[in-house]
């Protein structure tokens, strides 16, 4: 598990695709940001960019970010 800015991240590797998936864990039943690489060592940063694309995205869009729960899933 990864965490940026209070957000959690589960990562699994898919080895017939070859590429590593993340996905936020505590943002509640549905989860706002998943994430994808095809190298270990480039996770952390896809993760936090993608944090920060979707709270750049709100910001731009005026709605408010799902902030994440204390609780993970």
């Amino acid at each position: 598990m990864m965490e940026y800015q209070g957000y959690i991240a589960e990562v699994e590797y898919d080895d017939i695709v070859k590429l590593y998936a993340g996905w936020v864990i505590n943002s509640g039943p549905s989860s706002i940001v998943i994430f994808e690489t095809d190298n270990e060592k480039d996770l952390e940063r896809v993760f936090q960019e993608a944090i920060d694309d979707y709270l750049e995205w709100c910001a731009e869009d005026g709605v408010e970010p799902v902030r994440p729960s204390s609780l993970t899933t």
